[in-house]
């Protein structure tokens, strides 16, 4: 056999292989044979639509809320934070002392028995201890205020802690 004819029968099976190849691939994929669905088509022309959505996942953010630093001579000490939410929550206001009582004190680091007691307000007030129910949908600004009487001789020494905990949950 002469080297054009060789040449042409090798193109001929390569090209028939690649054919068969690429058709099956095809088929897999879900085209190539079957009828074209008209199902959507008027004599005025095809119409499809596709929908699109967004999903934005419930959220919140509490900014602020500076530490609060108490005098020994007593007074009023507050701190203000927000609460940013994109649906509806219920806010949990506790103190680690005295949990959601409205009888709080700061405690001795050292001695738990030694307490002194302050008065813990939020939004003068307006919202008490344990479980709120807020809307959200924005930002909700709070200011939290605690008292506490000037201190004695009486009152141990050193330092006396507590925390204002603020949980927000959907």
């Amino acid at each position: 056999m002469n080297k054009m004819t060789q040449a042409a029968l090798a193109t001929l099976v390569l090209g028939v292989c690649s054919t068969g190849v690429y058709a099956d691939e095809v088929a897999e994929k879900g085209g190539g044979g079957g009828s074209p669905d008209w199902s959507s088509c008027t004599e005025l022309g095809c119409s499809k639509d596709i929908p699109i959505t967004l999903e934005v996942p419930k959220k919140c953010v509490v900014t602020g809320g500076n530490p609060i630093v108490l005098s020994a001579n007593g007074g009023t000490k507050t701190s203000a934070y927000s609460i940013q939410s994109n649906t509806n929550y219920v806010l949990e206001l506790s103190t680690a002392n005295a949990g959601t009582s409205s009888t709080t004190f700061v405690r001795h680091v050292t001695d738990p028995l030694a307490k002194v007691s302050t008065t813990i307000k939020t939004n003068g007030g307006a919202v008490g201890w344990g479980t709120s129910n807020h809307a959200g949908f924005g930002t909700d600004n709070y200011t939290v205020t605690v008292d506490n009487a000037a201190t004695t001789a009486a009152n141990k020494a050193g330092t006396y802690t507590d925390t204002y905990k603020i949980r927000v949950f959907y």
